[in-house]
Order: C-alpha cells, then sequence, then structure tokens
C-alpha cells in the first residue's frame, strides 16, 4: 500500500512538473518566433510588442484570483481549467487567422497560466508533507521548469527553421493535453477537492488587485517607450497607487470580518515568507532582464542566428536544470533560507562577472553565464519552498500566487530599469550592457543581505525547518 501511494505521488510530481514546464516553455518559445510571427501576420513592431506584453499583463493580473480559485473550487478542479483554458488558448494562437484574435489568444493563454500555477506548488506540499521530501519534490519542480526555460528558445528556434510559428504553439497544445489527462488521473480528489464549508470569491479584493498589477506592468513595460515622466507612464502608476490601496483595505476589512480574503495579510507577519518574496523579486529581475539583453545582443550585435543565440543560452538554463535537483538535497539537509541566501550571492558574482568581462568573447560569456545559470538554480526551488513553508498549510495557495505574483514584477522591472541603463549608455550597447550588469549584481548581493537580516529573526527557519 506505501508503495502504491509513493508510486501514485510520483505521478502526481509528474503532472505538476509538465504544467509548470508547458508555462515556462511557452514564455521563451514565444520571444524567438516573434519575427516570423510579425511576417506572416504583417504585424507592425508595436502589435508584436504586445504580443508579450498583453500576456504579461493578464498573467500578473490574474495570480492572485488563480490562487484564490483553488481555496474555492478545490486545487485539482482550478489545476485541471486552468491547463484546460491555457489549451483552448492556445490552440486558438495556432490558428488565429489575424493579429487582434492572437491577442485575445495571448490572454486567453495568460489566464490559463494564472490559474494554473498556484496549484502546482500547492498541491505538491498537500502531497509530500513530509519536510525532506517536500523539498527533493520542489527542486524536481524547478528543475523541469528550467528545462522548459531552456528547451523554448532552442525548440521554437528548430521549428521555426523547417515550419512556422504555428507549430510552435501547436506544440503547446499537445503538451497542454498531456498534461491534463496525467493531472485527472493522477491528482486525488480526496485531498485536492473542493475544500470543506462554502467560501466566497473575494469580488472586490480580485478587481482591485487586477487593478493594481495590470497597471504597474502596463507602467514598467511602457516607461521607456513614453518616458518615464509621460502622463500615461505616471496615470497608470498613479492608478495603481490608489487601487493597491484600496486592495489593502478591503484585505484587513474581510480579515477582521472573519471573511476569507482574497490574501491573508497574515502571511506578511512571517519574515521568511517577506525574505522569499524579496529572493523572487531579485531571481526574475536578472533572469529574464539577462535572457533578454543578452539576447539582442547575440542576434543585433554579434549577428547570431535565432537557434545559435538559444544553444548559447544552454550552459546557463540546464546548469540551472541540473543544479535544481541537487538544490532539493540541500534544503533537505540545511533548510530553505540558506540555500536561497547562497543562491543570491552565487547570482551576483556571475553577474559581476559578465560586468567584468574583458574580451567580450562567447566562450568568455558563456562561461559566466554558467555561473548565473548555478546561482538560478539554487534560487528557483529555494524561494518556492520558503514561501509556503513559512505559512500554515491552509495559506499555501496565497502564499503561492503571492510568490508568482512577486516573480512575475520582478522580471518586468529588472527588463525596464536594465533597458534605461544599457540604452542610457554613452559608450554604446556593449559598454551599457557591463554597466546594467554590475547595477543587478550590486541589487542581488543588496537582496542577499536583506533576505539574511529577515530570517536571522526566526532561527527555526535557519536551523530546524527543512522545508
Amino acid at each position: 500500500m506505501a508503495i502504491r501511494e509513493h508510486s501514485s505521488r510520483k505521478v502526481v510530481l509528474l503532472a505538476m512538473c509538465l504544467g509548470l514546464m508547458l508555462s515556462m516553455f511557452n514564455s521563451t518559445m514565444v520571444n524567438v518566433a516573434l519575427p516570423d510571427l510579425g511576417s506572416s501576420l504583417h504585424a507592425s513592431d508595436t502589435s508584436l510588442q504586445w504580443v508579450a506584453t498583453l500576456y504579461t499583463l493578464t498573467y500578473a493580473a490574474a495570480l492572485l484570483l488563480g490562487g484564490a480559485l483553488g481555496d474555492r473550487w478545490g486545487r485539482r478542479t482550478a489545476f485541471l481549467l486552468g491547463v484546460l483554458v491555457f489549451s483552448a488558448g492556445s490552440l486558438l494562437c495556432t490558428v488565429a487567422p489575424v493579429m487582434g484574435l492572437l491577442l485575445g489568444a495571448r490572454a486567453v493563454q495568460a489566464l490559463g497560466a494564472a490559474i494554473m500555477l498556484p496549484q502546482t506548488l500547492s498541491i505538491l506540499v498537500h502531497e509530500f508533507t513530509e519536510p525532506r521530501e517536500r523539498a527533493r519534490a520542489v527542486g524536481a519542480w524547478a528543475g523541469v521548469a528550467s528545462l522548459g526555460l531552456a528547451a523554448g528558445p532552442v525548440v521554437g528556434g528548430a521549428l521555426l527553421s523547417i515550419t512556422t510559428w504555428r507549430a510552435a504553439f501547436a506544440l503547446t497544445v499537445l503538451l497542454g493535453a498531456v498534461t491534463w489527462l496525467l493531472g485527472r488521473r493522477s491528482v486525488p480528489v480526496e485531498r485536492h477537492g473542493r475544500p470543506d464549508g462554502h467560501r466566497t470569491l473575494d469580488v472586490a479584493g480580485s478587481v482591485s488587485a487586477a487593478i493594481t498589477l495590470a497597471a504597474l506592468v502596463f507602467a514598467l513595460s511602457e516607461g521607456e517607450n513614453a518616458g518615464w515622466s509621460s502622463v500615461r507612464v505616471l496615470g497608470t502608476l498613479a492608478l495603481s497607487v490608489l487601487a493597491l490601496a484600496g486592495f489593502i483595505t478591503t484585505q484587513l476589512n474581510k480579515g477582521r470580518n472573519g471573511r476569507h480574503p482574497l490574501m491573508p495579510m497574515g502571511v506578511w507577519r512571517s519574515r521568511p515568507f517577506i525574505a522569499a518574496n524579496v529572493g523572487g523579486f531579485a531571481y526574475f529581475a536578472v533572469f529574464f532582464g539577462v535572457l533578454y539583453f543578452y539576447s539582442l545582443d547575440l542576434q543585433d550585435e554579434r549577428g547570431y542566428s535565432v537557434l545559435a543565440a538559444g544553444l548559447a543560452f544552454l550552459p546557463m538554463t540546464l546548469v540551472m536544470a541540473l543544479v535544481a535537483p541537487v538544490t532539493g538535497r540541500l534544503m533537505a539537509r540545511y533548510g530553505a533560507a540558506p540555500v536561497m541566501i547562497a543562491g543570491l550571492l552565487v547570482t551576483a558574482a556571475g553577474s559581476l562577472l559578465l560586468a567584468a568581462a574583458s574580451d567580450g568573447s562567447l566562450a568568455d560569456i558563456e562561461w559566466r553565464l554558467g555561473l548565473v545559470g548555478v546561482g538560478c538554480g539554487l534560487l528557483s526551488s529555494s524561494i518556492s519552498n520558503l514561501a509556503v513553508s513559512s505559512v500554515p498549510d491552509r495559506l499555501s495557495n496565497s502564499a503561492s500566487a503571492v510568490q508568482n505574483t512577486f516573480r512575475q514584477i520582478g522580471s518586468t522591472l529588472g527588463v525596464a530599469v536594465l533597458g534605461i541603463i544599457v540604452r542610457g549608455s554613452g559608450s554604446g550597447f556593449a559598454i551599457g550592457l557591463q554597466e546594467g550588469m554590475a547595477a543587478i549584481g550590486s541589487f542581488l548581493a543588496v537582496c542577499a543581505l536583506v533576505s539574511l537580516l529577515l530570517v536571522l529573526g526566526s532561527p527555526k527557519t535557519l536551523r530546524t525547518r527543512r522545508a
């Protein structure tokens, strides 16, 4: 009986890993498909930018709602619904005849991902309750995510060399179908079905959170193009601040009245939870900043093809995938917080070494990217583990959604700030990129110090907690 249960939990782990990989693969694959997509649909540069931006906006706006749906309908139902919606969006992308329909399909994809992703981590938390097993499971989960990130540009580039961008979206439809079938068969209803008691959906909180995050991401995305002092950007930032004030007010009121807020404010009493979100923000800021601007460097400045540029990132992304399972064992022994802080420091070292790259040759850059990959591999699962393990299990959905939200904001802000530094340099793109990496490395070191100070006040997190 114990062997059968262990085997079934492995299948659940596989389903959750596939769900996460589906989103990661899609996020990096789309970037390499944009030139072919624009040519096929006769799209302007602005329209192509919205293919990525609209996905990011919708995803960020719906993440907290996605976590809440798991609490209301059950993690299993929310996961399957998210995969189904994502796959439907991918199918619509595959057959979209014009840019307008493609943009709508991308929003559907993002909504599905926002519903699905918080459930993957929460389901693992409830399946693997023993701290050491949980640490290893989350390590495997993060490793598969890294494989998805690595496979996106490589597989996307290979497909585009023999067919069109539609085949890349069709592949995500196939992966989505496999994930849905595996999840439906493996995730047990008794542990992940609809919770006992009636839980109302926090409509006011959902709307104010969506406006807060969508407005913030839009302002960060548009700042460089429209100008940071433009009415559009400043007005959107002001809207985000007002909506955030409304969100916090509604959450506090619901918490006092004993109702079910979208984000229980009690999670912020946990200093390790705050540290996990600092780490998540920094991790995605550097990862997506590096991915975006070194892609430009390789293709626009050095003249590499899309496929060759994708292959150039393999040292970083494959190292991430290899380190992630090792991270699980390290967390089982030392705890998630020390591993996360070590990851921030290693990533900072890799970023500073990129800033100091002397001859700028590809080989000189790749080993430094590999060091960044080591740090990101340490960060990926330790951040997630620390976030959900530092709050009660009943709040794991909310913790997962909040943590994903901070990652998303980090990815958008990282690209925006790096863009300001790189393009604002008077010495050209290459020197500007080095200056940007120096700033990122310093920022990561500060985040490591802040995280250390936060968890020092929680000795249990550093010494006894193994998840």
